[in-house]
């Protein structure tokens, strides 16, 4: 399986897709500078494989090159940042 990522700002969506199935999205929110994930969904029959945090780690990228704050909302990127604390404290808002 290849995963493709696309990004949409305008939207606040981050999708993926092996080949032309989407099979997973995040939502997020931009207020200030500050990108909150809200939501990460991955599409019955594809858990488990690694897309969520592929999701996140492309929203964290996105976050990154536009020196934006994270807020993780959702509860799976909650879990993501806690195993990638070291790696990404810098980006988290505080008290996250």
């Amino acid at each position: 399986m290849k995963i493709k990522i696309i990004r949409n700002s305008n939207k606040g969506e981050v999708q993926a897709f092996d080949g032309e199935v989407q099979v997973g999205q995040i939502n997020f929110n931009i207020t200030d500078s500050l990108l909150s994930i809200e939501h990460t969904k991955v599409i019955e029959g594809f858990e488990r494989k690694g897309i969520d945090g592929i999701l996140v780690q492309s929203a964290t990228d996105y976050a990154m090159h536009h020196k934006l704050k994270i807020k993780p909302v959702c509860p799976y990127a909650q879990l993501w940042y806690k195993h990638h604390k070291k790696q990404y404290k810098t980006i988290l808002a505080k008290g996250e």
